[in-house]
């Protein structure tokens, strides 16, 4: 499994002065192909290849949730992902000190999860 760092650009959208500035998505390119990602600004992202697959993590610690993304070129979209939402959900699938975990390790638990 090999870390990238792609950039990651915030897609906006503000229809007049008065309703405001709108997040509309988060995307990301890898080998001139964009990704939606599903997650928020606040969010500690790692992107991950492996063979065909490009995995995300997005893990914020202060909402407590965990998910994992996996996307196949040229698809914009996931094609599955997992979704922990509680603390406690975390500490059930990834065990009590999932916090010192390795990125890569955390990506390789859930892998088994994606349905």
């Amino acid at each position: 499994m090999i870390q990238i760092s792609p950039s990651i650009k915030l897609f906006t959208y503000q229809g007049n002065i008065d309703s405001g500035l709108q997040i509309i998505s988060l995307v990301f390119s890898h080998n001139c192909n964009n990704y939606h990602l599903q997650g928020k600004t606040t969010d500690t992202i790692f992107i991950f290849t492996e063979g065909l697959g490009i995995y995300v993590l997005t893990i914020n610690k202060a909402n407590g949730y965990v998910g994992l993304n996996c996307y196949m070129a040229p698809e914009s979209d996931p094609i599955n992902s997992v979704f922990l939402h509680t603390p406690l959900q975390i500490k059930e699938v990834l065990g009590q000190k999932w916090e010192s975990s390795a990125p890569a390790a955390i990506v390789r638990r859930l892998r088994d999860y994606l349905v």
